[in-house]
């Protein structure tokens, strides 16, 4: 893997976790790459330094890295943990226990605010001068919350499963890393911390949350449909209409979360599990026949053709961790069911119908979908997806605005923090499964324009800061209001092509879309794609790697 200086110099920027310059590289002179002829090239440029697949990757795992940790450990945007004094015997029990398995003194974030829950919606302005670094360099998360009084107060099951599935997926991540990260980033503490959150989490959604202690986001029944909506300051239930996409999101955390109990993940087993990983499984399972008796393929079709996409590639997570051979062959059967309703509307040139709002996303998270459930004995639908994709990348491309039209004639472009984790999806998918041309410097250039010029990503931190780059993002003290921002997407971001201008056009935190987005942000890969095994595939990162 080769890397350049200021790759290097960018990692050894990271002052309060401790220099990594000789983590991830030596930093020596033959390890360091100086000269401009050497560098990645492609049309992302205006004259200046080019800007890369190797860097679109670097500033995707660092903004997804961002929106984690504002949403679970310091936004204070949901129901934090602890919150009872049942829970706070646990958390006085626990841990001390986790900084002993983890050997670490205190935690990495002083005065976290763990967030068990997280709220839909939020407002990311800091209410307060923000401390990043305090005296013992760490953030203080006291000074870090957001405004209460403007959050949503509504938990969803997708903003409770992707902020977990995040959370999951970087337990795997720090875990692979474990030699090469230095002592002060506490790698295996908040493999842990995040491991337990999501394992908290599930209890309150679907065990014994809610006034009913039957979980706060279950329908009640047995069967473990979901509601939609859940205000906990009610407590009241704000929709209790099941819809697909939350069926889908928890089917794709529980499923990840399967992998992580039974896969000898430290994080799961230290200092000891909080669910069974047993009990686990039977929750997956159950989610997958709730999701598959309550949406037929035909009628999710009829809503959406977007929603086929993201519940294909949630069936092919489930499929390779069912708890039983027939399980797994009733989940080959229904992926293969819901592909058949995406022939169904798929013309002759790959281009999707009944696609709301972003044709684009459409393309990108169909295109996944059909891929991830491809992984799956019994099921392949390569073709249909090399076709799906082909379109998104031949018709819906603007390569003058370097990034993706909503349709073929749109007259602006507006991009949703959703539409952008379709997006990227889709084209990790073309790359990392399909291998297709040119798709790198697609996303290299689409990142750069739409999160960086386009400002979907509001605010950075020292440790992604280039000062050389084309687009810089304001540091957080630095972005908008009196005492700025956390460094976290925006809902939605519009580009005129007329004008060549981009405008945000929704400036709230949306949870559920925007930890979507830091997952589809990590498994594009960082480095060329090197670095969190599996690319998000399913069946491809269940065990830790050896050695």
């Amino acid at each position: 893997m080769k890397f350049d200086r200021r790759h290097v110099l960018r990692l050894g920027g990271i002052a309060t976790v401790g220099s990594l310059a000789g983590c991830f590289g030596s930093g020596n002179e033959e390890d360091a790459t100086d000269s401009d002829d050497e560098q990645e090239t492609n049309d992302g440029t205006d004259g200046g330094r080019s800007y890369g697949w190797q860097d679109a990757t670097w500033d995707s795992y660092w903004y997804s890295l961002y929106n984690m940790s504002a949403n679970i450990a310091m936004s204070g945007n949901g129901v934090l943990f602890p919150h009872n004094d049942e829970q706070q015997a646990q958390f006085d029990r626990r841990f001390p226990a986790m900084l002993e398995a983890a050997d670490q003194e205190r935690p990495p974030v002083r005065n976290a605010n763990l967030n068990m829950a997280a709220f839909t919606e939020g407002d990311p302005s800091f209410t307060q001068q923000p401390v990043l670094e305090d005296d013992s360099g760490r953030p203080d998360a006291s000074t870090l919350q957001w405004d209460h009084s403007k959050s949503s107060g509504v938990v969803s099951p997708s903003s409770l499963a992707w902020t977990h599935l995040k959370g999951v997926t970087w337990a795997k991540n720090f875990e692979a890393h474990f030699d090469i990260l230095p002592d002060a980033l506490a790698a295996e503490f908040r493999s842990e911390l995040l491991s337990t959150l999501g394992q908290i989490g599930i209890n309150a959604a679907l065990i014994a949350g809610g006034p009913q202690e039957n979980g706060a986001l279950t329908a009640g029944d047995d069967s473990l449909q979901l509601i939609s909506g859940f205000r906990p300051g009610g407590p009241e239930v704000t929709d209790s209409t099941p819809r697909v996409h939350h069926h889908s999101a928890m089917l794709w955390f529980l499923s990840e979360m399967t992998s992580l109990a039974q896969g000898g993940w430290f994080g799961y087993e230290n200092p000891e599990p909080l669910i069974p990983a047993n009990r686990i499984q039977q929750l997956a399972d159950g989610m997958f026949q709730a999701t598959r008796s309550q949406f037929a393929p035909n009628d999710i079709a009829s809503e959406s053709t977007r929603q086929l996409g993201q519940t294909l590639g949630a069936v092919g997570w489930y499929g390779t961790q069912a708890g039983s051979d027939q399980a797994q062959s009733s989940a080959v059967e229904y992926a293969n069911a819901l592909a058949t309703q995406v022939d169904a509307n798929l013309d002759d040139n790959g281009s999707i119908e009944n696609s709301p709002a972003n044709q684009a996303a459409t393309q990108g998270i169909v295109g996944q979908g059909l891929l991830w459930a491809s992984e799956l004995d019994g099921v392949d639908h390569t073709d249909t997806a090399e076709s799906v994709l082909g379109y998104m990348l031949d018709e819906l491309w603007d390569a003058d605005a370097g990034t993706f039209k909503p349709e073929p004639n749109a007259d602006t472009y507006e991009i949703t923090a959703r539409d952008a984790g379709d997006i990227t999806g889709g084209l990790n998918a073309a790359d990392a499964v399909l291998e297709m041309n040119g798709v790198n410097d697609t996303f290299a250039r689409f990142f750069n324009q739409t999160f960086n010029r386009g400002r979907l990503q509001r605010a950075e931190r020292p440790q992604s800061r280039d000062d050389d780059a084309e687009y810089t993002l304001p540091l957080p003290p630095e972005a908008d209001g009196e005492y700025g921002q956390a460094a976290v997407y925006n809902a939605a971001v519009e580009y005129d092509p007329a004008a060549d201008e981009w405008s945000v056009t929704d400036d709230r935190f949306n949870t559920e879309w925007s930890l979507y987005l830091a997952n589809q942000d990590i498994w594009i890969g960082q480095w060329g794609g090197d670095f969190y095994q599996g690319r998000g595939r399913p069946g491809h990162s269940d065990s830790p790697p050896s050695g």
